[in-house]
């Protein structure tokens, strides 16, 4: 009964996630040196990053709840695009408006995967995986 108790107990705090990070452990303002696209229909893989000199920055507000994300991409094309979500350290997962991206975190590194993107190979926009990772500044 004990081990019932101490169980209930630990999934009530609210540091306690089951990806074994809290909200101080991703936030910051993070730096990305790879924002990579993979084709899901053929064998297309471009990292914008280094092919167009793209730039991509991450900041977490750990100080609110649910922490506040905002991103910024300059695509290296001309475009720049901004974003606002939320943090789930629950699920391990970091909204960035109507994206969702699934979250591995190591210390000062970070990477965000979203397997239901779409990118542009070269002959219109297909389903792609984006992978971005970052490092925290």
């Amino acid at each position: 009964m004990r081990a019932v108790r101490r169980i209930s107990l630990l999934s009530a705090c609210a540091s306690d996630t089951i990806l074994d990070f809290e909200i101080g452990d991703v936030g910051g303002l993070w730096l990305a040196s790879g924002y990579e696209y993979t084709s899901n229909v053929s064998s297309g893989r471009i990292d914008i990053i280094e092919r167009d000199g793209a730039a991509f920055t991450l900041s977490v507000d750990g100080s609110v709840q649910p922490p506040i994300v905002g991103s910024t991409l300059d695509d290296g094309a001309g475009g720049v695009t901004s974003r606002s979500g939320t943090v789930d350290i629950r699920d391990g997962i970091i909204t960035l408006g109507d994206d969702s991206f699934r979250v591995v975190h190591d210390q000062d590194f970070m990477t965000l995967t979203n397997e239901a993107s779409q990118f542009d190979f070269g002959s219109g926009s297909v389903a792609a995986t984006l992978v971005i990772t970052l490092n925290r500044i």
